[in-house]
């Protein structure tokens, strides 16, 4: 995992402005000018961006790639067809239920085909 983390130039790249800006925010305690920056709206994105818990999961995708590849898995995308289910002629999600649906017993049921008066 630690190569995923900490070898790749980006990550290197990351880690490094990371301890820039940790270290600014530290110096605008006694800086007046660097508060001002700090407080600002840019601020609170780099915030975000340089959460330690950030490069962590978003590094971590590397290293669960090749995880996965190692074991030999695989991510699975479920089909469409299989997310929702199929719904039957008159919009029932049960085709068995519906009157109007061939699938249906009630389909059968509702014609006299015996009957010579139809």
């Amino acid at each position: 995992m630690s190569q995923w983390i900490w070898r790749p130039w980006y990550a290197k790249l990351w880690w490094a402005c990371a301890a820039l800006y940790w270290g600014g925010k530290l110096a605008s305690w006694f800086s007046p000018g660097l508060d001002t920056f700090y407080t600002s709206a840019a601020a609170g994105y780099l915030n975000v961006a340089f959460y330690p818990l950030v490069p962590l999961i978003v590094l971590g995708l590397g290293y669960i790639g090749d995880w996965m590849d190692y074991y030999r898995w695989e991510w699975v995308s479920t089909p469409r067809e299989e997310l929702f289910p199929k719904r039957s002629v008159g919009g029932y999600v049960d085709p068995m239920m519906d009157p109007l649906d061939p699938r249906s017993p009630t389909y059968w049921g509702r014609h006299d085909h015996g009957h010579a008066g139809h």
